[in-house]
């Protein structure tokens, strides 16, 4: 009961959907990178994080049914991109000033809360 209550929350679905992405980024960096070397195993990991994010917060977080809407999947898309550029400069920025780990966490959650709102409001409304 308290599980079901607890999920039952969009910025808990989003956050559980947020870490299974992280997961599945790392994983599969992680199995690809020795054959394809690191920055085409980030870029298929990130893209396979990305595209889970994109089914599970459209059907659970936001749901928004089974059909595809290709303006919606666009808006993802440009998001993503977005968050991950403001993240790569923010963490650029902070991290000669405390350690990277922190540094990686701060930006992180600051990601998350502009992808969160900017999801919400936009992309899956």
């Amino acid at each position: 009961m308290l599980v079901s209550k607890l999920f039952a929350n969009q910025a808990v679905r989003f956050a559980t959907v947020g870490v299974s992405n992280t997961v599945i980024d790392f994983i599969v960096f992680m199995l690809l990178q020795s054959f394809t070397g690191v920055v085409a195993a980030q870029f298929i990991g990130y893209g396979a994080g990305t595209l889970n994010s994109y089914l599970w917060n459209r059907r659970w977080t936001f749901a928004q049914g089974t059909g595809w809407d290709i303006r919606e999947m666009i808006r993802f898309l440009l998001v993503n991109i977005a968050v991950a550029t403001v993240t790569a400069c923010a963490i650029s920025l902070v991290a000669d000033h405390i350690p990277v780990w922190i540094a990686k966490i701060v930006v992180t959650i600051f990601g998350l809360g502009i992808n969160y709102t900017v999801s919400k409001l936009w992309v899956f409304r």
